[in-house]
């Protein structure tokens, strides 16, 4: 495919903004301010439709507020996107025809067909798209992927308390997404999966709440992962096993270890 060149790619000091400022957005809007500081972009705006909360935010990072993305289009040079999943392929197809940078919250989209219109985009105007899939620049997994081999077998665990946010995806879009990234990270990108048995269940919400499911691949990896919202304590642990060698990898304590019997 040819490689389409985005001339707000040379921009050495991107103006940047972030749409949703709640929960997870204040985290996107405090890291832009750090990365500002460094003189490599400049934080020119957040938004949000909560205009109080914009505000607020807006005070405290010392930029601008609004409470429509759309008068951002034209303002800037990047956006992280934090809010609703059902939002995210307007917003972002928004900014991406226009040749502006997109960095989105997990998941992508709620559905395939919008995330491929949302990369399609991308891929017309040259602009960078990504996803915030946070769990592969854990400190963790980053001093445990040089080590792995061929992993064959995977048991994970990620529970956490009924959360106030996120309730308009079930908790796989939510966090089991998290898993079945890195999963395919660690089997490889181009590793087929073979099949799939699941299940979920709505306990407290009108979403699947609670899920599990085996995912068998191609090349005999066979990864079992368990996600919950409904727990009482927070557990974010994947056990997996390669030729020679047990990993344990703790997201929360961003701890990893290896035990192996090779010299």
């Amino acid at each position: 495919m040819r490689e389409i060149q985005n001339p707000k790619s040379k921009i050495q000091n991107l103006k940047t903004a972030v749409i949703g400022v709640g929960s997870l957005g204040q985290h996107h809007a405090r890291n832009h301010r750090e990365i500002a500081q460094t003189g490599k972009t400049e934080l020119v705006s957040v938004c949000d439709q909560n205009e109080e909360t914009a505000r607020e935010i807006a005070r405290e990072y010392s930029c601008a507020s609004y409470t429509d993305w759309r008068d951002l289009i034209g303002k800037v040079d990047s956006v992280s996107i934090a809010t609703p999943t059902e939002t995210h392929c307007e917003i972002a197809c928004a900014f991406l025809d226009e040749g502006v940078h997109v960095l989105v919250e997990k998941p992508i989209a709620r559905s395939l067909a919008e995330a491929d219109k949302m990369i399609e985009a991308a891929e017309k105007s040259g602009a960078k798209l990504m996803v915030g899939q946070l769990e592969r620049f854990n400190p963790a997994m980053i001093a445990l992927r040089p080590l792995v081999t061929k992993p064959l077998y995977f048991e994970i665990h990620r529970v956490s308390p009924f959360p106030n946010r996120s309730l308009d995806v079930d908790v796989v879009l939510d966090v089991m997404i998290h898993d079945l990234d890195a999963v395919q990270w660690l089997v490889g990108e181009t590793v087929k999966v073979s099949a799939v048995h699941a299940v979920g269940i709505p306990v407290i919400s009108d979403k699947i709440d609670a899920a599990n499911a085996r995912i068998e691949f191609e090349n005999g990896a066979v990864a079992n992962i368990t996600a919950s919202r409904i727990g009482t304590e927070k557990i974010r642990k994947t056990r997996f096993y390669q030729t020679n060698s047990y990993v344990v990898l703790d997201y929360a304590a961003k701890f990893a270890s290896v035990t192996s019997l090779a010299p």
